[in-house]
């Protein structure tokens, strides 16, 4: 079980990585090109507000919880190629999603339910970018 300081440190790196989600989200829309992308470019914008209203939530949760919000950023990835771009985007969400479970957990360990909570949403939101972003990337999950 972690401490309530472990968490918020936690918390903070999961804020890193949704400053750094925001930022590449941004540069990732702008690098996109082909018609079959113009409607990815929307979806993907629409992600970088999300991941700032995440960004948001975190930073009240930290203080909340007595910890100061950091102001780093988690190292972003860029490329000139599409579906490359698209693949870096889910593979920030896959960690994030990976990442707010663990620390759901982790609060609610604490007694934390309301923090937890709020986790979930977020979580949440991230499932939902997962699945966008399989879809523009042709992934399909079929259950034999």
């Amino acid at each position: 079980m972690v401490s309530k300081k472990e968490l918020i440190s936690n918390l903070n790196t999961d804020l890193t990585k949704e400053y750094a989600a925001m930022v590449q989200y941004i540069q990732h829309s702008s690098m996109l090109h082909g018609a079959e992308y113009v409607e990815v470019i929307d979806k993907i914008l629409e992600h970088a507000k999300d991941e700032h209203d995440h960004a948001v939530i975190l930073t009240d949760i930290i203080q909340y919880l007595g910890g100061i919000p950091t102001v780093e950023v988690y190292p972003r990835q860029t490329s000139l190629d599409n579906r490359e771009m698209l693949y870096q985007d889910l593979n920030y969400e896959y960690d994030a999603l990976n990442g707010y479970n663990q620390r759901i957990a982790q609060a609610e360990n604490l007694g934390l339910f309301d923090v937890g909570q709020k986790l979930r949403n977020i979580a949440l939101e991230e499932e939902n970018h997962i699945i966008d972003l399989e879809k523009a990337l042709g992934i399909l999950k079929i259950d034999p």
